[in-house]
């Protein structure tokens, strides 16, 4: 390849990377109201801070009421990475069960050898990085960047221990009540197996399809449900 060309493709590279970044929030402030069983058990806050090409997700979920008596701390997720022109790519993820250090979950994304190193219960192990993976917190705000196209989502996605398959179908374009608004929203409803925990996720359509509600259906019949508050994007 000429320099000439080298150097075109370096301007047309650039400036698709400046549009990118240009289109992307710069702040995203997210608080959730957190429910089992139909019961408020807890709020979620959530905050996405850009910094040039580079991202931080931090989501905390405290317990209320006469639950915190008994939550042993706070959860914590942490992703940070970078912002691509396929929009967010995890680097590094942190899960943390209060203070316990022997309950937190750390992964790291080396995608240039493409494995995958997650460090959990006193042990380390790596596998095979699949390429678009993203962690649990990440792949909420990846659909800012990727909007969901067709009737069907596909995805791997990594918790720090595994990495696993998920797909989803639209079932419906649905106008959604939360505390946050009113949002006219597209519902996704996980495939799974029957004796496997289910999802669904509302996502709204004029917000940049960011998740305003996602339900939990476990196996065992009971429910956890995240409903948006909140939201703040700048």
């Amino acid at each position: 390849m000429g320099t000439p060309v080298k150097f075109l493709l370096l301007i047309v590279l650039f400036c698709f990377s400046a549009l990118t970044l240009a289109g992307t929030p710069q702040r995203v402030n997210a608080t959730y109201s957190f429910y089992k069983s139909g019961q408020e058990v807890g709020v979620v806050t959530e905050t996405f801070t850009r910094t040039g090409n580079r991202y931080e997700i931090l989501s905390e979920t405290k317990a209320i009421g006469i639950f915190a008596l008994f939550a042993k701390g706070n959860i914590k997720l942490i992703s940070r990475g970078e912002i691509t022109k396929d929009g967010l790519r995890p680097l590094h993820f942190e899960h943390h069960r209060g203070s316990d250090p022997e309950k937190l979950i750390v992964a790291d994304f080396d995608w240039k050898a493409q494995t995958l190193t997650m460090k959990y219960d006193g042990k380390t192990e790596t596998m095979a990085l699949v390429p678009g993976t993203q962690d649990r917190i990440s792949r909420m705000y990846q659909f800012m960047f990727e909007p969901p196209k067709g009737k069907s989502l596909a995805f791997s996605m990594s918790n720090g221990r595994n990495i696993d398959q998920y797909h989803y179908v639209l079932t419906d374009q649905e106008l959604l009540k939360t505390p946050a608004g009113s949002f006219k929203t597209s519902h996704f409803v996980q495939q799974h197996k029957p004796d496997e925990n289910g999802a669904e996720m509302w996502l709204a359509n004029t917000m940049r399809y960011f998740p305003v509600l996602i339900i939990i259906k476990e196996k065992d019949g009971g429910n956890l449900e995240q409903q948006l508050t909140k939201l703040t994007i700048k």
